[in-house]
């Protein structure tokens, strides 16, 4: 299993919408107007490989002094094999390659024991979004 971050521009992100329509609208029933916003013109696109396998997608935007993580997806038939916690260490690398030292996120509620394993850690308090229940979380890498 070799799990690759492949950058994609902006303007070819087509895979990715269908990522995030698969996972946040058909799944979680994330209304698809609440999926793309202004940020995907300027934020950096990622699809999440598994050699040549795509099993997600992800974004990345800086937010003051940190790297916001946003709307990362696996695929539902990917789950519970590691590949997010792979990902998220692909992202850390990468960030570092950029000198960044902070990522943030905003987890779903329900999801945020997955970020504690991969070492996020909750701050605030619980707000909502899109009608589900989220936190905010950080890692310093």
């Amino acid at each position: 299993m070799t799990i690759s971050l492949l950058r994609k521009s902006n303007n070819d992100i087509e895979e990715i919408k269908e990522v995030r329509k698969i996972v946040f609208n058909n799944e979680l029933k994330i209304p698809e107007s609440y999926l793309f916003d202004e940020y995907d013109n300027t934020c950096e696109q990622f699809l999440i490989k598994n050699n040549e396998i795509t099993v997600g997608a992800l974004r990345l935007r800086k937010e003051n002094s940190a790297v916001k993580l946003e709307r990362m997806a696996i695929l539902s038939e990917f789950r519970k094999m590691s590949f997010g916690i792979k990902a998220i260490n692909e992202v850390k690398k990468y960030c570092i390659t950029k000198s960044e030292s902070k990522i943030i996120l905003d987890s779903i509620h329900d999801i945020r024991d997955f970020y504690k394993k991969c070492g996020f850690t909750e701050i605030g308090s619980v707000f909502e979004r899109v009608g589900l229940p989220h936190i905010r979380m950080e890692m310093s890498i």
